[in-house]
């Protein structure tokens, strides 16, 4: 073998070695540009599935705030009512004809109102149970109120 070697002269040899040097300059280079472009997908892919999760989210809160808007109107609605039976202004029954009436109207989905919280407004939910710690507030009030209306103490 260091006969074949030796019959070969100086300049094909440094010309093998200069075209062995471009190849590996050019499959480093090939290299090189595929892994950038494989990084730039990568990260192209990763910002397209974060703006759709983004939207995905933002969709929900926005219906999140609909279904909130309902039931705060229905219950707001629904405690000024009781405001006039405690003042006197109207009796209990039309007080519950009215809760009838606008409650076959307006359907507030709760369910729906928690798994939204849940699922999208985890941040949200501490606001959240403090809205119904105040809501069990007024319902008790309703609730005393009630009693003492079918005791006739009113």
């Amino acid at each position: 073998m260091l006969e074949i070697i030796k019959l070969v002269d100086v300049k094909s040899w440094v010309g093998l070695l200069g075209v062995l040097f471009g190849a590996i300059l050019g499959l480093s280079g090939v290299v090189f540009a595929n892994r950038s472009s494989f990084q730039r997908l990568q990260l192209q892919l990763n910002t397209e599935k974060d703006r759709a999760h983004a939207q995905v989210k933002r969709e929900r809160l926005e219906e999140l705030y609909v279904l909130l808007s309902q039931w705060v109107n229905m219950f707001f609605s629904n405690f000024f009512k009781l405001t006039l039976v405690m003042k006197g202004e109207i009796d209990y029954n039309q007080y519950l004809d009215e809760i009838i009436e606008s409650g076959q109207a307006s359907k507030v989905d709760f369910q729906r109102i928690e798994m939204t919280f849940n699922i999208y407004g985890r941040e949200l939910l501490p606001k959240y149970k403090e809205v119904l710690k105040c809501r069990e507030k007024i319902n008790d009030i309703s609730e005393a109120h009630k009693q003492d209306y079918k005791l006739g103490k009113l």
